[in-house]
């Protein structure tokens, strides 16, 4: 083989190799380990949300519907860590709850935050017997409730008044709806409230980049008023495949798309991971 053969076949090779690098780098934008981390989990027809601090602290948002909560949790969060500083219980519906039962049993919670709703249910009864049996701190919480981890801050806008032993005609409207805040980055969770609710909001700090969608997109999930005050870049719809219910109704679905809304779906992309340093944000 000649020298100038050999050469031009070396240089190809370098060309070729830092031609894959470009392509990794550009459209695989690397997360620093101090990025927070929040993943929509596929846990079927229910909702579940698994979000990574940057300090490393966990919080888990509602259960889903059954144990494959524990199946996404081994997925996403580091293997040594049996431990979630915070679990909020939007409200104690089944497809929220169940899968709770499970987490209780399997790592280590630091507090529980939920509205405290009256609601007879022998799961949710045995939710309430766990967190006794274990000593976990439970706050029943109102719009106004607010913790700090570091730079992130968890703000809960609803419900309006405290709601301990209280009855609800619809359970959803019993949901919370919270806000992380992380410097210019934000995500409103809205749990199933309905949208006949969900005006008493439009006043209140929520606008933000992303919204997880009320009640897997339900029909009575979402209202255009409330998506025009929101004005999110995303919304995430947790949702199960070819579910009995319809979710998510083709009316969300083009109401979002009329706001050109970036969609994710639980059924259709599995579980969605979005990472934020504060400024900008990286959908996974």
């Amino acid at each position: 083989m000649s020298r100038t053969k050999s050469v031009g076949q070396f240089i190809f090779s370098i060309l070729f190799i830092l031609g894959i690098i470009f392509l990794i780098t550009t459209f695989n934008k690397p997360q620093a380990a101090g990025d927070l981390k929040v993943y929509f989990l596929d846990v079927g027809q229910g909702d579940s949300t698994y979000i990574k601090l940057p300090s490393g602290k966990d919080i888990l948002i509602d259960g889903g519907p059954d144990n494959s909560v524990l199946n996404q949790l081994g997925k996403v969060m580091d293997f040594a860590d049996r431990e979630i500083n915070l679990v909020i219980l939007s409200h104690p519906h089944a497809d929220h709850l169940n899968g709770l039962l499970e987490v209780l049993d399997r790592y280590k919670i630091d507090q529980v935050w939920e509205t405290g709703v009256e609601y007879p249910s022998s799961t949710y009864d045995s939710f309430k017997e766990k967190i006794k049996n274990q000593n976990i701190p439970d706050k029943f919480v109102k719009a106004g409730d607010t913790i700090y981890f570091g730079d992130i801050k968890i703000s809960i806008l609803y419900p309006l008044s405290g709601l301990e032993k209280k009855t609800i005609d619809n359970l959803n409207n019993a949901s919370i709806v919270n806000r992380l805040d992380n410097n210019k980055f934000s995500i409103l969770f809205s749990g199933d409230l309905e949208k006949d609710i969900q005006k008493q909001l439009l006043d209140k700090n929520i606008f933000t980049d992303v919204l997880k969608v009320a009640h897997h997109g339900s029909e009575n999930g979402l209202s255009e008023d409330f998506l025009n005050v929101v004005r999110p870049e995303i919304a995430v719809i947790s949702v199960g495949y070819d579910n009995k219910y319809g979710h998510p109704a083709s009316s969300v679905i083009s109401l979002l798309k009329k706001y050109a809304v970036k969609i994710y779906r639980t059924d259709q992309n599995g579980t969605v991971e979005i990472d934020s340093n504060g400024k900008g944000y990286w959908v996974k």
